[in-house]
């Protein structure tokens, strides 16, 4: 009995059009996940041939996937399909190889390093403003990914990417353009799971690969062996026996996840700042004993409402909007019976816009973040970074990066997104603005 009644509330391929066919057919990933769980409280399920998704709507539920169930699961197939791009990075990798690679890189993200990385963030963010003009207009997007590539090179890297930035900016872009088209949410745009069969490799991928052996090669030949970041503890590393090719993965999945997320939520939050003028003002009085400089990291602390300005973009648009993981044991989630290589997914995307979590879930209200309601958010309803041992390691660098560029951007400059340019998001391995984001800059203090 209790076999047919969990195989009832699985979808078939007939349920799933009558309720999200119309997005489907618009090819819109974000309101196909929203129309599954319309009428759901803890989960939906789609079953479709020999395939099962399980789409988690409850922390609780949540918290036991990735926290309690992780020894039992893996990255879902759209991850897995990246392998050409990262191959055995922190980000793909499984078990103790994972683990290995995670212990060792900690210690670059450590207090007392991402201090020296602050300088960076707002060095680099003022080069940019410093490049701005007056009445000038730029593609935000593009902006925000030349920076935070950058940014990455100098802290992570330990390199100027000044020469190589264009290039692997580029070949990074066609490259994530392929791998779209595995990630869980498109695949759900036909109610199945992607088959996690990896892409063969495309010239762009190769580009970005090579660009990437030419500095790691630059790094083994230079005469310092420590220069505080990601890659000298990946060296190091060497001599207790990792290969070339782990440093040269994990060193890829950071080029690419730590840049690519944070140029999304900053492109997002300028975006909304745009156009909720009361919160950019708000933003501005915080700003203003900043003078127009950048702050240091001793001062990020108080800068509460700018932080609060970036937790409240990516609630409304997470960069990492949907996270899969795929059953190796059979297990119970919430009374669902769980069979292996079932694909489990978490949408942060449907989370984060829950009215039972987040009241009047559309509403741009970085407030929220700082006064009572925050006390309400169940754990596990708001994850930008995800949960469990898999979440993201460079957390709170992100948080530093993201809140320093702001403070030093807002500071300066109101960005006011062009006349009749509408932003459609995009819904590939990250959440992004799919048509760019042409701004008007109008500088607000001169330095």
């Amino acid at each position: 009995m209790r076999r047919r009644t969990e195989a009832n509330r699985w979808l078939g391929r007939r349920r799933v059009l009558l309720k999200v066919g119309r997005a489907v057919r618009r090819r819109d990933a974000g309101a196909v996940l929203a129309g599954l769980a319309r009428g759901q409280e803890r989960a939906v399920g789609v079953h479709l041939g020999d395939r099962r998704l399980l789409v988690l709507l409850d922390p609780v539920l949540v918290g036991e996937l990735l926290q309690g169930h992780a020894s039992v699961s893996i990255k879902g197939p759209a991850v897995q399909r990246t392998r050409p791009l990262l191959g055995e990075g922190l980000l793909t990798s499984e078990g103790e190889a994972h683990r290995r690679v995670r212990r060792l890189v900690a210690p670059a993200f450590s207090a007392r390093r991402l201090e020296g990385y602050a300088e960076v963030f707002g060095r680099l963010a003022g080069d940019l403003s410093d490049s701005w003009t007056d009445g000038g207009r730029v593609d935000l997007h593009v902006a925000m990914g030349e920076l935070t590539l950058d940014i990455v090179g100098r802290t992570l890297l330990g390199v100027d990417l000044t020469l190589e930035s264009a290039g692997i900016r580029s070949a990074l872009e066609s490259a994530l353009a392929e791998f779209a088209r595995g990630a869980e949410g498109m695949s759900l745009l036909s109610g199945v799971p992607a088959s996690g069969e990896a892409l063969v490799p495309s010239e762009a991928v190769a580009a970005v690969h090579a660009a990437l052996d030419r500095i790691l090669d630059s790094r083994r030949t230079s005469t310092t062996s420590d220069r505080g970041d990601v890659v000298s503890a990946l060296l190091a590393a060497q001599a207790d026996g990792l290969t070339d090719q782990e440093v040269h993965d994990n060193a890829m999945t950071l080029v690419m996840a730590g840049h690519e997320t944070t140029a999304n939520a900053l492109t997002w939050t300028f975006s909304l700042l745009s156009a909720h003028p009361k919160v950019e003002r708000t933003l501005h009085a915080e700003l203003a004993g900043l003078q127009g400089r950048a702050p240091r990291w001793d001062e990020l602390p108080g800068l509460t409402y700018t932080r609060a300005v970036v937790a409240e973009s990516m609630r409304l648009f997470p960069p990492a909007w949907v996270l899969g993981r795929t059953v190796t044991a059979e297990i119970d989630l919430g009374g669902w019976q769980i069979r292996p290589g079932t694909v489990v997914a978490v949408s942060p995307l449907l989370l984060h816009h829950d009215p039972r979590w987040f009241p009047d879930p559309e509403l741009f209200d970085p407030a929220r973040h700082l006064d009572a309601r925050r006390l309400a958010v169940p754990k596990n309803a708001y994850l930008p970074f995800g949960s469990g041992p898999r979440s993201c390691i460079g957390e709170q660098f992100a948080w530093a990066e993201a809140t320093t560029v702001l403070a030093t951007l807002a500071g300066r400059w109101q960005l006011r997104t062009e006349p009749g340019h509408v932003v459609v998001p995009q819904y590939a391995v990250t959440l992004r603005p799919g048509n760019g984001l042409p701004v008007r800059l109008i500088r607000r203090h001169a330095v």
